[in-house]
């Protein structure tokens, strides 16, 4: 079995989660927690944890969230992993 990158990982749950909840006015409470879960279980870089489990909260009670705040929490995940992934870029080395 192949095994893709981490932020192919976490682009593909999010991708899921957006094909899943495409045209739902609310989304269930569980499924936001078991997305957010599952993107935070593949992450590696700090930067992007911190902003999942500060997304956590938000979506840890209650039984139904409206889309478009989940919406927005899925953009800042993926806003955080581009973020990160751009750093990767850079050469940071003095002696270039």
């Amino acid at each position: 079995m192949t095994e893709f990158p981490t932020s192919d990982r976490i682009a593909n749950t999010i991708a899921s989660a957006r094909a899943e909840i495409n045209g739902a006015q609310y989304v269930p409470v569980s499924d936001c927690v078991d997305w957010l879960l599952d993107c935070l279980n593949v992450a590696e870089r700090p930067d992007v944890k911190d902003v999942i489990i500060r997304i956590l909260p938000d979506f840890s009670n209650g039984n139904i969230r409206k889309t478009r705040d989940f919406e927005q929490a899925l953009d800042e995940v993926e806003l955080a992993l581009q973020v990160d992934e751009a750093f990767d870029s850079l050469d940071l080395d003095p002696a270039t």
